[in-house]
């Protein structure tokens, strides 16, 4: 074969190495970071291989956990490493019931991927580990509320937590509130202001920050939605945001980030907040077809 020939289809050859080559390195790269979440046993699996060190093993898994956490946490809702954290979460706190890091801290960062089923289960698996406790059944309460939208599930677990030893006294009087929809975006609120003060999670901050400026829209929205009603049934329909304050006035920022706009309703709220508004309204009427 003439050396020109062999010359030519060793640079091609070296070409094409070195164009597939960063591609490999990412395929092996990340084949490996999931090779890592295969390891996730069961409870009683990992109780049996720590005979007797159960907590050293804890520790171990926890870091990891928290480690995974802050590796894929900018990824999004995709993928199985939820299942996997949420899955080493449990068996974390069923190794060592006793270590409350893991029920706060896990239950937040359960809450902040939108896993909010999953860290309701954390939050009443602390309740139950540690009797003395106080702010987990509240923090399980208060997931009802936020997540799942049942208050009276909410102020039950309230409840529970007025009751134990050290509780702050207005925890009762959040419990009566709950039966109202300005009383739990109240406590909600406080509720909130108190994770995001002392969450040291840049992650779960950010996802309670944005749970925070949703109830202080929805308290806004709540203050103007009568006039808006009121203008709206007697033909003085808004035509833009700016129309409702008077005159002089400035609406306020909107805490969800995004325009103020006159909702299908004739009120105001956040762009967001009104499509998430006919989306729950078409959802309605599905339901209501097929019955």
């Amino acid at each position: 074969m003439p050396r020109a020939v062999i010359t030519t289809a060793g640079v091609l050859a070296a070409g094409l190495v070195a164009y597939a080559q960063p591609a490999a390195d990412h395929t092996r790269s990340t084949r490996q970071l999931d090779q890592e979440l295969y390891f996730r046993p069961s409870a009683e699996g990992a109780r049996m291989v720590a005979s007797g060190f159960e907590e050293p093993l804890a520790d171990l898994m926890w870091v990891r956990a928290t480690l995974i956490f802050g590796e894929r946490y900018d990824e999004g809702n995709a993928g199985e490493w939820q299942e996997w954290l949420s899955g080493v979460i449990g068996v974390v706190t069923r190794l060592d019931p006793a270590w409350r890091t893991p029920y706060t801290y896990g239950g937040g960062m359960l809450s902040s991927m939108g896993l909010t089923v999953e860290a309701g289960e954390v939050y009443e698996r602390c309740a139950a580990a540690l009797p003395q406790d106080y702010w987990c059944p509240f923090a399980r309460g208060m997931n009802e509320v936020l997540y799942e939208d049942d208050p009276l599930a909410g102020a039950r677990w309230l409840e529970v937590a007025a009751q134990r030893p050290g509780a702050p006294v207005w925890y009762g009087a959040a419990a009566a509130a709950m039966h109202s929809r300005a009383g739990q975006r109240k406590v909600g609120l406080l509720y909130l202001e108190e994770q995001i003060a002392t969450t040291e999670n840049p992650a779960v901050r950010e996802s309670l920050e944005v749970q925070r400026g949703r109830l202080m829209h929805d308290e806004l929205v709540a203050g103007w939605e009568e006039e808006c009603v009121t203008r709206r049934d007697s033909g003085r329909r808004l035509r833009a945001p700016e129309e409702l304050p008077p005159a002089g006035s400035l609406l306020p920022l909107n805490p969800r980030g995004d325009p103020w706009i006159v909702g299908g309703d004739g009120v105001v709220r956040s762009a967001k907040a009104e499509l998430e508004r006919v989306v729950r309204a078409r959802r309605r009427e599905w339901s209501l077809i097929r019955r």
